[in-house]
Order: C-alpha cells, then sequence, then structure tokens
C-alpha cells in the first residue's frame, strides 16, 4: 500500500512538473530546442525573454527554409521564399507583443495592448494587410494557433505554401511582462537654465575669491554669500524621490528623476563651495582690518630705578 501510494505521488510530482514545464516553453510544437541547440540546457527565470524569442524565430526560419517542399507549385514556393524573408526581418527588428492576460504561463499574444504583432500576425499583415491581422486578434488574442480552426488562416497559409504545423511552429508564446518598469523624467528647461547661470556666476565669485585680488572688497563675498545659498536651496527644492503609478494596462511604471537629482547634487556642492569660500573670504578680511589697530605693554625703568608699565596703540593707514 505504501508503495502504491508512493508511485502515486512520483507520477503527481512527474506530471506536474511537466505541465508547468510545458507551460513555459517558447513554443508548443519546437518547444525550446532553439536555446539548447545554442546553450546546451533550458533557459530559466533568468534567460533574456527577447533573446529566446529571437532564438526561436532564426531556428524556425532555418528549418522551414531547409523543409522538402515536395508537392508545392512555383507561385507557392516563391510566396513562401516571400514569407521566411518577412520573417527573418521581423525577428531582426526585435519588436515583440507582451502576454498580460495570463502572467502564469507562457502563451501566445497575436496583438498586444501597445499593438504590438506576433511573428505570424506580422506575416499576414504585411501579405494579407493589418486589418486581417486585427480581426484575427480580435476573437484569437491568446490562442494557439492550431486551437484557432480559422478558415482564414488556413487560407493564408495555403496560399504562401505553408502548412498549419509550420504556422504553430513559428508561432512564438511570450512571458507576462515585467511587474516594474522604469521611465526616466528629463530635466526640465528651466531648472536646466538656472542652474546654468547660478552655477557659472558661483564659479567666477569662487575664482575671485581664492585669488585675493578683491580680497578688501566686501562686495564679492557678500554677493557669494546669496547665490551660494540660493544654489544650495535651489538644489535642495530640486531633489525629487521616483514615483509609481499603474497605466491602463495594468503593469506598474516605475519613474526615476536620477538626472534631475545628480543635477541638484551637483548644484547643492557648488553652492556650499562657495559659502564656504565667502565665509572665509570675509573672515580674512575682519583679521586683516584688526592687524590695523595693534595694542602693546611694555615695561621701562623710573627715575627711582622701579620698573613702570605703558601701554601703546599703533594704527596703520
Amino acid at each position: 500500500m505504501r508503495l502504491l501510494f508512493f508511485l502515486i505521488l512520483v507520477l503527481l510530482v512527474f506530471f506536474s512538473s511537466s505541465a508547468q514545464q510545458k507551460s513555459q516553453e517558447v513554443n508548443a510544437i519546437l518547444h525550446d530546442e532553439s536555446y539548447v541547440t545554442v546553450y546546451g540546457s533550458l533557459p530559466d527565470a533568468n534567460s533574456n525573454e527577447q533573446e529566446r524569442i529571437q532564438l526561436h524565430l532564426l531556428y524556425a526560419e532555418q528549418l522551414l527554409r531547409n523543409a522538402d517542399l515536395t508537392g508545392l507549385t512555383d507561385n507557392q514556393r516563391i510566396k513562401r521564399v516571400l514569407v521566411l524573408d518577412l520573417l527573418y526581418q521581423y525577428c531582426l527588428n526585435g519588436i515583440f507583443p507582451a502576454n498580460r492576460g495570463y502572467p502564469d504561463e507562457r502563451r501566445p499574444c497575436f496583438i498586444d495592448a501597445d499593438g504590438n504583432i506576433c511573428a505570424v500576425g506580422y506575416l499576414i499583415a504585411e501579405t494579407k494587410g493589418r486589418s486581417l491581422a486585427e480581426e484575427i486578434n480580435e476573437k484569437h488574442q491568446y490562442d494557439f494557433l492550431l486551437d484557432m480552426k480559422e478558415p482564414v488562416i488556413e487560407e493564408w497559409a495555403h496560399e504562401y505554401g505553408l502548412t498549419l504545423e509550420e504556422c504553430a511552429m513559428i508561432q512564438p508564446s511570450y512571458g507576462a511582462p515585467p511587474a516594474s518598469q522604469t521611465s526616466y523624467a528629463d530635466i526640465k528647461s528651466g531648472y536646466g537654465i538656472s542652474s546654468g547661470l547660478t552655477g557659472g556666476t558661483n564659479i567666477a565669485v569662487n575664482v575671485i575669491n581664492l585669488s585675493g585680488r578683491f580680497r578688501q572688497n566686501k562686495t564679492f563675498s557678500y554677493l557669494g554669500l546669496v547665490t551660494g545659498a540660493g544654489q544650495v536651496i535651489m538644489g535642495i527644492a530640486n531633489v525629487k524621490t521616483g514615483k509609481r503609478y499603474l497605466p491602463f494596462n495594468g503593469s506598474e511604471i516605475y519613474t526615476s528623476y536620477k538626472a534631475q537629482n545628480n543635477l541638484s547634487y551637483v548644484n547643492i556642492a557648488m553652492g556650499t563651495t562657495t559659502l564656504i569660500t565667502s565665509a572665509l573670504n570675509l573672515a580674512l578680511q575682519k583679521k586683516n582690518k584688526d592687524k590695523k589697530n595693534a595694542f602693546g605693554l611694555y615695561s621701562h625703568p623710573n627715575y627711582s630705578n622701579s620698573v613702570s608699565m605703558g601701554m601703546s596703540f599703533t594704527r596703520k593707514i
């Protein structure tokens, strides 16, 4: 009894893992032969999705080019070559639909919400028009080709020298899109211009402060305190954290403000530098001013040979 239970358990695990593996294959007929041929192993969760699809399409294209064409008319052979040339170009373009309808398994997607079309759909659209592909998509968006039972596809395949099974060999299945996508916000022109003007002014003030040529003039030091503080405040005010939101298609979008924040950090650093050099210059001016007035104590013998103390004051003019 225990042995029977153990065998049943093993069979359940086997069929469960087989079904799981099948649901993650890139093609219902060729499975992952393309990936195994190139890498010698099955793809995993870390495998590049676009690469998997491109490898499969190139692999299927080569199989179809080398297939036996006995029984095809000359016209069918010519059209077949045309279709395979289109398939090769489609593969190189690398723009594929996303499967948003079945997040837990790989599924075909004829045309997705962004208008990206699958390989077979592309071939039909290029040879018979986009409208026909969209009609098929309305009824069979996530269907496997051999399950569609669509006469218009059968007629198209026959005209272009293909069998339905060969069309199914082409049709990839797609994984769910990433749960989070990242968009990068640009630096607004107003912030960029004001940063450039303030930064240029502070560079000039720093050069003047550090050169010492105008050390007796407080104007540049006070100007540096104002422009430095302004640049620091501007930088702090424009540091932004990323935002997340859900667009209409249900995938999460993360907006990054990396470029703007980098500029803000530069503004904070440059403004702080200007504040330091300006404050230092003012301190040196005060020190130099104090040196104009000098007080001194001294001793001298008086007429009774005792020591007397004296004080001196000197002012430089």
